[in-house]
């Protein structure tokens, strides 16, 4: 990780909700659209898919995963790969430039307040060989965004998502492919020699439950929009409660998609243990983010896991029909050093 005492790190915890009743504090979750993302400097509705994509990919300027993306045929437009957000995102800029009228509003829940944001329906969002069609997406500045786009886990409900950091692809499969997964999937190390790790769905995403670190047991969940890991005060104050955790912190800036700023708090933190896999000389920013109100999260120990830690695999594979979450490395049998 770079010298955090002299830049500013950019997470944005983002939840868009429809304009009646998004301000209760009690959030019904087939109506949250939420968004996490994080950038390093600092800025100056469910579709069916068709098809399967493996598309190669690149790595943005924090090593979030990117793939070119068609928007209703035109293109290609950069997308950041973002298991963190339940709804693809679109930036002001590619959505005027295709001359698209707005279809509504929705209300940006933001790290630190709530700000309007148009929507505008696309006709078909092509990755590869796969088309998503009507998809309904929020708008937001490409400056805050980091992209052209955000390709959320509405195009990827029901199907296999595989992120490999070391052959640079992404794809995107039928759920139930046996070749990868058994009609009832081994938990634990499979005939592949992977580590599948049991999920649970949440605003459409996928939650880890068996996680722990320095001993404090913790829901996690993997954010590849998000630059830096991020775990809220309640995981914080329970590693202080053990002596697990350094109390000397560097104080960094946050600042949210809605060009909102929040203050954080970075340390090294005890290896993280996700399943049987286990990660360590890991740094974790501690932030009071609206994203984990949102998850019902602010009150029990949470980690949002970044690119950051994601990178270090091999793949990840997140089988949102299974509720499963795969993990290949070549250091398996070690702790995996995330430094760096």
């Amino acid at each position: 990780m770079h010298d955090l005492a002299t830049r500013r790190s950019m997470i944005g915890g983002l939840a868009a909700l429809p304009l009646v009743g998004c301000a209760s504090a009690a959030v019904r979750e087939r109506d949250v659209v939420q968004v996490n993302l994080t950038r390093a400097l600092p800025p100056g509705a469910m579709t069916a898919a068709e098809g399967d994509a493996a598309v190669r990919t690149s790595f943005d300027a924090v090593s979030r995963m990117t793939l070119a993306v068609m928007v209703n045929g035109s293109g290609p437009y950069r997308f950041v790969v973002d298991t963190g957000a339940n709804r693809s995102v679109l930036s002001t800029e590619v959505a005027t430039a295709l001359d698209l009228e707005p279809s509504g509003r929705a209300m940006v829940h933001g790290i630190a307040g709530v700000l309007p944001s148009p929507t505008v329906r696309v006709q078909s969002l092509g990755i590869g060989g796969l088309v998503s069609r009507r998809v309904s997406m929020p708008v937001l500045d490409r400056r805050f965004l980091g992209a052209d786009g955000l390709l959320g886990v509405d195009v990827m409900a029901n199907r296999r998502a595989i992120l490999d950091f070391r052959g640079q692809t992404f794809t995107l499969a039928a759920g139930d492919d046996p070749r990868n997964f058994a009609a009832v999937p081994q938990i634990g190390r499979d005939a592949t020699d992977a580590i599948v790790v049991q999920a649970r769905h949440r605003f459409g995403q996928l939650t880890i439950v068996d996680a722990e670190i320095g001993g404090v047991k913790l829901t996690a969940f993997l954010d590849s929009g998000a630059e830096n890991t991020v775990g809220n005060p309640a995981l914080r104050d329970a590693l202080l409660g053990r002596g697990a955790l350094n109390e000397r912190f560097a104080q960094v800036e946050l600042v949210s998609a809605t060009g909102q700023l929040a203050a954080g708090e970075v340390a090294t933190v005890p290896p993280l243990r996700l399943g049987g896999v286990r990660l360590g000389n890991m740094a974790c920013v501690f932030a009071d983010l609206h994203t984990f109100r949102i998850w019902d999260l602010d009150d029990r120990p949470a980690l949002l896991i970044g690119v950051d830690v994601m990178r270090h695999f091999d793949s990840i594979e997140l089988n949102f029909r299974e509720r499963l979450v795969k993990f290949r490395s070549s250091q398996f049998g070690r702790t995996i050093n995330t430094a760096g």
